[in-house]
């Protein structure tokens, strides 16, 4: 066989398994959490991912519902952020706060992509690069990353932009662990998804790969002192 045709032949024969694996989508899913402030229960809560808007765009919700005096003093607040995923980042459209017990700190976030702006914030319109992502949608993103990279050796760190009512700020993130993380809805296998780029403030996600990736437990620190905690309350 002439050599320049073997070669076109075993480059045929490898071109399956040279094409570039494909990116990671996301699941729609629904899980319900009991939520702490530190060691004080402050009531339930629900994560809320659902398909909405076309092929490829989702609808993500973080609803609470207190007990108690928490209820009657600060409300039931509900965000919501509205994002398409395109070549494997999260691209939102519009962010949302709103508690009506509490009706200053409500806004609406909607990001211009076309004239790189998110408009609505208290301090006018911030200016955004390709990437940036609203303070809710960042939990997805992170997911996907952690997707595409958990199988690696050395994972590196993913940086995003993360654009909020008042200003846009760089977080940095790593896979940062693995281990068994116990909930009330029962135990998971866990990687340990955590922001590192602030000494002071921890943020820390155990995303279960059981659940497609979604948090079992969220960890919220603040100088070694824990503040607002999510824990699985039942599985889905």
């Amino acid at each position: 066989m002439n050599p320049a045709l073997r070669t076109l032949l075993a480059l045929l024969l490898l071109a399956p398994t040279l094409a570039p694996a494909a990116a990671p989508t996301l699941s729609p899913m629904s899980l319900s959490y009991d939520v702490a402030w530190g060691s004080v229960p402050l009531g339930e809560g629900s994560l809320t991912l659902s398909a909405e808007g076309g092929e490829g765009c989702f609808r993500y919700e973080l609803r609470t519902d207190p007990i108690g005096i928490i209820a009657w003093t600060y409300g039931a607040p509900r965000e919501t952020s509205q994002f398409c995923v395109a070549d494997g980042r999260v691209v939102p459209s519009r962010m949302q706060f709103q508690n009506p017990k509490r009706g200053k700190d409500s806004f609406v976030l909607d990001y211009d992509w076309q004239q790189g702006r998110v408009l609505g914030g208290r301090n006018g319109p911030l200016v955004i690069e390709p990437g940036t992502v609203d303070r809710l949608s960042v939990q997805q993103a992170g997911r996907l990353w952690v997707k595409a990279h958990v199988g690696e050796r050395d994972p590196g760190r993913l940086v995003l932009a993360v654009a909020d009512h008042k200003r846009v700020k760089a977080y940095t993130f790593t896979i940062a662990g693995r281990g068994t993380v116990k909930t009330e809805a029962g135990s998971f296998e866990a990687v340990r998804f955590e922001r590192i780029d602030d000494p002071k403030t921890t943020l820390r996600f155990w995303l279960a790969p059981e659940l497609d990736y979604m948090p079992v437990k969220v960890e919220h620190i603040e100088d070694g002192e824990a503040k607002l905690n999510l824990s699985l309350r039942r599985r889905p």
